[in-house]
């Protein structure tokens, strides 16, 4: 009977399965290819010896190669160019730009046809093998990573932060259909006790399919981030298995491989060996062992299938009790620590004697015996470089260093002085890949109550590392990951931030060198970038604004004279500019420039800059004057050409979050020649072809997407990511946003770049350009907002337009019952909380009078000009840890004191308390009042400033409502 079992046992193992892979071995079991990520190449090694035959070097960042059947034809992702690379017979074919951060690729043999993941536009692409093109793109859900192919010819994506695992049903020719899909979403789980193995499923960038076809392991990591960060409670590995019986595909909750139960191989003082960052995944041959690379604790974690499988034999009584404690397959094996550095990919030999493994961060491969299947079999290591993938590698040492650092969780590779405790987790365990794709998700699966800690990430900061980022490192290391000798138990001494070791400085300087790359955050504070491996451009580079007002002069001085335009150059801004370089650093600037100043930041700027007050300067006329005398300009504000050339915006949380690229664009002959008559020809000529002009400045999925206005209008505090604005998120939360019924949906740019303020529905129509088509929706550019303050210095119109948005927003009710008034005041016009911006004044005037028409109650008349502390104000008041006001240091907010908003499509109650005496019926007037900024911060303004002539903001009515009421 036993050996009749295991015939059946070996013979369910004879199915084929595909997934998407970094790591190929060619039929014939002679060569082994390897896409080796950041160094941009394809290398060939010999599979016998590990000879480097070959290095094919194609571009920035080869995620994933796929080849086809006859294996002539390779395809390979490039994460950061968007580009798909075609070989044929190791010659490079073809290229193909896609969208944004193409991923995995996957051949299917059957329909002779490539699939390919596009993780950032969240895609899903068909190449056809014959052909070499594309042949269908379609939108799937949000993050598309890892593919594998059943041999009934289902297609598995995998979604990196969502949990989620699509099905696709393939069908005639390879296509794809959504009719057809199926999601399953991995479940969560959340305990009591945080220590224990828990969280949100994120990081699926793997999948395999078992031997026998029946099940679908995915390795990842748990989010816990419920509650402050706390290194051994926050990141947990695990393994998560599907059910992939057809039409029943179903996870298995009960087989989740959690550390301390599963996974609980103990070292010689009996403790639970700690493992991090589960990456690659691959079965033995029969499927009676499964083997997974740790990344970030660089281990090989070694689970035993076989075990499990005839354990489930052992009558009903166990059957029942291992669904109760969880079932399947358990670890028996963590082979601690691989030689290579961040061992991601691997892949048997077709025997399944030999695991070829390849290390990302020092760009080799480790060769490692199997030893076989049996129960008590151990892997061991057979050549610790068995080949050296790359000839050069395209980082400096430094920052290769530093980005090894990043990733590393392995505690022993610098034991004196270990940047996390206990192997738990690394930097890259919560920004996974950087500081970009999962900076939205780190905020949003933060769980928090803003009123007791807004805190996301890190605390106690000095500067939010812009004055000593040395210490606030060691800081996030220590309170973050538990490294630097504050995880007692190891005989080591907690690192002093501010006396740190010289190799703990080395090592953070080489951090902080990667960080700073162009793919991170070059300007720390704020996500600003070009799409370049430049992280700055001269001037030259940028087009001055005026050289778009010849054929769009009625868009031009709409801008001009806008908050968006030229005007940020203005006392209030440069005063808190200066303020914040003064509390955190120079450095920090570039926390305000991103959004205020891009063009300024981005050309190599990040000092203090001479104040041009341009405050009441009409039609930026200074543009003009330089345009005349060809003289390059470093422009306020947000330009045309900023806006107009920025290519992606990355959704991180906002902080401008953003990408500007000035290189690849078309360009006609004398674009900046000082003579009038070229000036003439240059414009005649993009008259003639004013296609590609569209082209090179218009990005009209984008431009129309409220994501755009986002990554400046959402903003978050530098280091502990609490959430100073959060228009956007609000406003997807609202009526506003209502895709499906177009007639009720409304944008951000369909309020704030319409000028029939009070009916957004009705259309501007007109010409945009001179001797341009007739437009039936013209997007003006008055970018129309609440500070009337700003835009009443340079025209009438943009202050009018921006005080009837404000009348527009709300509605007033007035309701009594026994002695409480009740004035309920409506979010009716708002997309997001009301009001949108900081430092506004709005609050309630109230005024009673009795039968006699006698004054007999006021509330929220000003007092030496300022709202009394009595009045009812919509607003927010931000706080610092200790219960303090933030005030003008708003980045510092840590908790919210005060939020008396009104939600979009919702109202505020505000009660007043009746006298009893009154003589009735009483009337009751009451007005919603507004102020652009206060006199105290305006005084403050103009005490920084003393020559410059600054006025208060005027108080503007926005409703007003009486009624009168009897007894």
């Amino acid at each position: 009977m036993k050996y009749i079992f295991f015939l059946i046992f070996y013979c369910t193992y004879l199915f084929a399965s595909l997934s998407s892979s970094a790591l190929y071995i060619d039929k014939q079991q002679k060569y082994i290819y390897s896409a080796n990520l950041d160094a941009g190449s394809i290398s060939k090694v010999e599979l016998s010896s590990g000879k480097l035959i070959k290095e094919i070097k194609l571009g920035s960042d080869i995620r994933r190669i796929a080849f086809n059947s006859d294996e002539t034809i390779v395809l390979a992702t490039d994460y950061i160019e968007n580009k798909i690379y075609i070989l044929k017979d190791e010659k490079l074919k073809k290229t193909i730009k896609t969208f944004n951060k193409p991923h995995a690729v996957l051949y299917n043999k059957k329909n002779k046809v490539f699939y390919i993941t596009i993780y950032e536009d969240n895609k899903l692409l068909v190449l056809d093998e014959k052909k070499l093109q594309i042949i269908q793109t379609i939108q799937i859900e949000q993050g598309p990573r890892g593919l594998a192919i059943s041999e009934d010819s289902r297609l598995f994506v995998t979604h990196t932060f969502s949990g989620k695992v699509s099905i696709f049903k393939i069908e005639d020719k390879g296509l794809i259909s959504n009719k057809n899909s199926k999601i399953i979403q991995l479940h969560s789980t959340q305990d009591i006790d945080e220590k224990k193995s828990q969280g949100v499923p994120v990081y699926l960038d793997d999948i395999e399919i078992t031997p026998n076809g029946k099940q679908a392991w995915i390795p990842h990591i748990l989010w816990n981030f419920d509650h402050p960060f706390q290194f051994q409670s926050i990141v947990f590995p695990t393994v998560s298995i599907l059910d992939i019986t057809p039409n029943k595909e179903k996870e298995l909750k009960e087989q989740r491989k959690h550390l301390f139960k599963e996974i609980n191989i103990v070292d010689n003082l009996n403790r639970t060996r700690i493992i991090s960052n589960p990456w690659d995944l691959a079965f033995s041959p029969n499927g009676h062992k499964a083997y997974v690379t740790l990344a970030g604790s660089e281990d090989l974690l070694v689970f035993d299938i076989k075990r499990s499988v005839q354990r489930t034999n052992k009558g009903r009584q166990h059957r029942i009790r291992k669904k109760r404690v969880g079932s399947g397959a358990k670890a028996v094996e963590i082979y601690r620590h691989l030689p290579g550095k961040n061992p991601r990919a691997l892949i048997l030999d077709k025997s399944g004697k030999y695991l070829y493994i390849q290390n990302a961060m020092s760009l080799d491969m480790t060769l490692m015996n199997t030893n076989g299947e049996e129960n008590f079999s151990r892997v061991s290591l057979n050549k610790a470089v068995f080949s050296k993938l790359v000839k050069k590698d395209p980082f400096t040492k430094k920052i290769r260093e530093g980005k090894t650092l990043f990733h590393l969780a392995n505690s022993n590779r610098y034991k004196n002085n270990p940047i996390t405790g206990d192997f738990w987790m690394s930097c890259s365990s919560c920004h996974f890949e950087g500081f970009n794709s999962s900076n939205r998700f780190l905020i949003e699966y933060s769980k928090v109550d803003k009123f007791k800690d807004a805190v996301r990430g890190h605390r106690n900061l000095d500067g939010y590392i812009s004055k000593n980022y040395i210490a606030d490192y060691i800081k996030i290391v220590q309170q973050t990951q538990g490294g630097f000798g504050v995880t007692t138990g190891f005989g080591l001494k907690a690192e002093d931030p501010y006396k740190p070791s010289l190799e703990t400085k080395k090592m953070l300087e080489a951090l902080q060198a990667y960080i700073l790359l162009s793919e991170n955050l070059p300007f720390l504070s704020t996500w600003l970038k070009l799409e370049d491996d430049k992280k700055t451009a001269h001037k030259k580079e940028w087009l001055n604004s005026a050289s778009c007002k010849s054929c769009h002069k009625e868009i031009y001085y709409q801008w001009a004279n806008s908050s968006h335009g030229t005007t940020m150059e203005h006392p209030y801004y440069k005063f808190h500019e200066d303020f914040a370089a003064k509390a955190e650093g120079e450095e920090f600037r570039t926390f305000c420039r991103g959004c205020h100043m891009p063009q300024l930041l981005l050309t190599n700027n990040a000092k203090e800059y001479t104040l041009k007050n341009r405050m009441k300067e009409k039609d930026a006329q200074f543009l003009v004057e330089a345009l005349k005398e060809s003289k390059s300009v470093v422009e306020g504000g947000t330009s045309c050409f900023f806006c107009h050339r920025i290519s992606k915006a990355e959704n991180a949380g906002g902080n401008a979050d953003l990408q500007v690229n000035l290189k690849d664009r078309n360009t006609y002959y004398f674009e900046k020649s000082s003579s009038t008559l070229a000036k003439w020809l240059n414009e005649k000529l993009i008259n003639i072809n004013p296609k590609i002009h569209k082209q090179s400045y218009t990005n009209e999925q984008l431009y129309s997407s409220s994501l755009y206005c986002a990554t400046c209008h959402n903003e978050f505090a530098p280091g502990t990511a609490a959430k100073i604005n959060d228009n956007y998120n609000e406003w997807l939360n609202s009526s506003f946003n209502n895709p499906n019924e177009p007639k009720k949906n409304k944008t951000c740019i369909d309020c704030h770049m319409n000028s029939n303020i009070y009916n957004f529905d009705k259309k501007v129509q007109g010409y945009s350009t001179k001797n341009g088509s007739f437009k039936k929706n013209i997007r003006t550019h008055h970018f129309t907002g609440a500070n009337y303050y700003l835009a009443q210095f340079r025209s009438e119109e943009h202050k009018n337009l921006s005080i009837d948005l404000l009348k527009t927003a709300t509605k007033l009710e007035l309701l009594k019952e026994k002695n409480i008034l009740n004035i309920r005041v409506y979010n009716i016009g708002a997309g997001h909380r009301f009001p949108g911006g900081a430092r506004r004044e709005i609050w309630l005037e109230v005024t009673i009078e009795d039968k006699n028409k006698n004054i007999v109650y006021t509330n929220g008349y000003l007092k030496d000009n300022k709202v009394p502390k009595d009045a009812k104000m919509f607003r927010k008041v931000l706080g610092l840890k200790d219960g303090q006001k933030a005030g003008l240091h708003f980045w510092r907010y840590e908790k919210m004191l005060e939020d008396t908003r009104i939600p979009a499509d919702g109202y505020k109650d505000n009660f007043y308390t009746l006298l009893n005496e009154l003589s009735y019926p009483i009337t009751i007037k009451t007005r919603l009042l507004f102020r652009a900024f206060s006199p105290a911060l305006t005084n403050k303004v103009r005490e920084y400033f003393k020559t410059e002539d600054i006025p208060y903001a005027e108080v503007i009515e926005i409703q007003n409502a009486k009624k009168s009421f009897e007894k």
